[in-house]
């Protein structure tokens, strides 16, 4: 047994010496524990942890195996989405106990706090006395037992799983009803409880989720859906796709889902112009040679920064809204040009880290694939607050694409139209943010750079948030940002535009006078190298594309993104239509794709008179509309529509090639 005293000792040498010994297979005693937060984070032995005394936030989370004994209380998120293992409290806990766990059982002995079990996926959440409001909430698997009584709107929108229930329920949430207890179910849970020293002498109330709500009650009817670039043309008022929009709103009853993102015109890079005429550039082999197009993002605090040959990195998409073989793709294109891969929400692939050098694991508020050793190989770790398509909201999965695989990776019953929390369950405010990044920090390490990826909303005050929260960078998406499902109304209205976010994200940072140490990584509509410089030369430290790497990889922007039957196999989990992409085939394509950007940045930065991509600055920029001007404070001048964008791509990936 090996004794720490965290009287003696900070938290993260603290972590790193329990690690130490759980490979050693050492047990541990924590003494003068002060309620610390974050103790025994990112244990992946079976060693087992005894805290003598109470414990703060998330004691025992993000852990994998390891068995923890908590003397007295403790506090949010005791065991947040531990895998395997236990966790035992003596007394209370706090909030959203056992929030997320996928297969561990987590036994508080006295009361526990509000919404305890929240998103959970499997295992067992039990609570020798009272259970506050909305336990269960959201659930998505496992069991909860009660002992006591339990508050207003237990199970609410719980999706699988059951509650058991010793004492009396205030009330029920959505979406649940009482059953009666199968044969075995009292003996299964009286066993668990005399393995813990639990007594109990009563009857239990068996709660499960009701079934109403778990699809849409009604499917939208078959159409043909105008493409993605035909149906966001200028048209007449009362055109057929708003014709279509209505029809299909009285048949169902709701709002429309698609993929993709806003299809109304806004200012975008467009408006805006090089102050040097680039129309006629060239290019040369020096270019690429003479130019410095090198990146890093994440440096902030001293973790090791993701290093990228060119300012791009390729943006947050799941394994789920696209399929496995594209993901792959993704992950390969990004190591032949030396950028960096981004695995979305749907957890990941052990093919994509095998294919991508440098892979960003993004953690969302329905904890859906976490998994603490996959935290522990990516390169960095990425906290989802929302997406331009759909700020301030979570993800949508519908049903047909929620098959056996995806619903064991995300932890999630099969078959269901899946809508994610809109939060996470441990972050109320920018205080649960701060403490949240030390978790994330204690779990790797320190390692690795901590970001954050936020739709473009409130950009001015988020982005205070985002720094004095302590992040290593922020993707900040734009309303052009696509996604593979949410409703129509979200998409077209709500949300700014990308040349509204980075100008917000700017002036926002000044206002609080901070350093130009969080790399502000831009994205939402970024399709080519002109767009990459203009948002550098905006103050963007890099950029972030994904739909244009898509389309690059075969992408036909068809429309059938939510209900699974895209055509060529990307954002489908239908094996047969899946089967229809060539995964070799893509992924050199997108790689290409990658490198006419890079010829592109190269060639414009030679063009504006610099050496080095980061040096171009507003002073390079004209507005072209009054719009654009009043967004950005650049100067107007409408006469330089007359110029050109630049071209260069084909011909210069054909020079390349021969």
């Amino acid at each position: 047994m090996v004794k720490i005293d965290l009287s003696q000792s900070n938290i993260t040498d603290a972590n790193n010496r329990i690690r130490e010994c759980g490979q050693n297979g050492q047990d541990v005693e924590i003494i003068n524990p002060d309620a610390r937060h974050n103790i025994g984070v990112g244990l992946v032995d079976p060693i087992k942890v005894s805290i003598k005394g109470s414990a703060g936030y998330f004691c025992g989370g993000l852990s994998h195996g390891a068995h923890y004994e908590i003397e007295h209380n403790a506090g949010w998120a005791v065991g947040d989405n531990i895998y395997s293992g236990s966790v035992v409290v003596g007394g209370n806990a706090g909030a959203i106990a056992g929030v997320a766990i996928r297969g561990a059982e987590i036994v508080v002995r006295g009361n526990m706090g509000s919404r305890a079990g929240q998103v959970m996926k499997a295992g067992t959440l039990c609570c020798g006395g009272n259970a506050a409001f909305m336990a269960g909430y959201m659930m998505y698997g496992g069991r909860i037992i009660i002992l006591g009584d339990a508050a207003e709107k237990l199970g609410s929108d719980m999706s699988a799983g059951e509650i058991f229930v010793g004492g009396k329920i205030k009330s029920l949430g959505s979406d649940t009803m009482v059953v009666d207890m199968e044969a075995g179910e009292r003996d299964d849970v009286m066993e668990f409880l005399d393995r813990y020293k639990m007594k109990f002498s009563g009857e239990f109330t068996k709660v499960v989720n009701a079934g109403k709500k778990l699809r849409y009650a009604n499917a939208e009817p078959r159409t043909r859906p105008q493409p993605f670039f035909v149906s966001s043309k200028s048209s007449n008022y009362w055109n057929p796709k708003v014709q279509e929009d209505i029809w299909i709103k009285g048949e169902v009853g709701r709002y429309r889902i698609r993929g993709y993102g806003a299809s109304k015109p806004v200012p975008h890079l467009n408006d805006i112009a090089f102050v040097k005429d680039v129309s006629k550039l060239t290019t040369s082999p020096d270019d690429l040679k003479d130019i410095n197009l090198k990146t890093t993002v994440g440096g902030r605090y001293g973790a090791k920064p993701i290093s990228l040959s060119m300012p791009v990195m390729i943006a947050p998409m799941s394994f789920g809204a696209l399929s496995r073989k594209v993901k792959i793709a993704l992950a390969r294109a990004s190591r032949l040009s030396g950028i960096s891969e981004n695995t979305g929400e749907g957890g990941m692939l052990d093919e994509q880290r095998a294919e991508a050098d440098q892979l960003i694991f993004q953690c969302l508020s329905g904890r859906l694939g976490w998994n603490v050793k996959d935290m522990q190989r990516a390169d960095a770790i990425e906290i989802y607050i929302s997406q331009g398509a759909k700020p301030g909201l979570g993800g949508q999965l519908m049903a047909k694409k929620v098959t056996p695989e995806l619903a064991a990776i995300r932890g999630i019953p099969q078959g269901i139209d899946l809508r994610s929390p809109s939060r996470h369950p441990d972050v109320l405010g920018a205080d649960d943010l701060v403490i949240k990044v030390e978790e994330f920090r204690e779990v790797t390490g320190h390692k690795v750079p901590l970001g954050i990826k936020m739709g473009a909303g409130r950009v001015n005050d988020d982005i205070k948030i985002a720094y004095k929260d302590g992040f290593d960078f922020v993707e900040l998406d734009g309303l052009q940002g696509s996604t593979g499902a949410a409703s129509t109304e979200v998409l077209e209205n709500v949300g700014i535009p990308t040349l509204s976010a980075v100008q917000e994200a700017i002036d926002g940072l000044k206002e609080i006078d901070a350093k130009d140490d969080m790399d502000l990584v831009m994205m939402g509509g970024i399709k080519d190298g002109v767009d990459v410089v203009k948002m550098l030369a905006l103050g963007a430290s890099c950029t972030s594309v994904g739909t244009s790497a898509i389309i690059a990889g075969g992408c036909i922007a068809c429309m059938q993104c939510h209900v699974g039957s895209c055509p060529v196999g990307i954002a489908t989990q239908d094996k047969e239509h899946e089967a229809r992409y060539d995964l070799d085939l893509q992924a050199e394509n997108m790689h290409r794709y990658f490198e006419s950007l890079r010829w592109q940045i190269a060639a414009i930065t030679r063009a504006l008179g610099y050496d080095d991509v980061h040096k171009v600055g507003r002073d390079d920029l004209v507005a072209l509309t009054p719009e654009a001007a009043d967004i950005t404070g650049l100067p107007y001048h409408p006469e330089y529509r007359s110029n050109p964008q630049p071209a260069i791509g084909l011909e210069v990936l054909s020079r390349k090639a021969g």
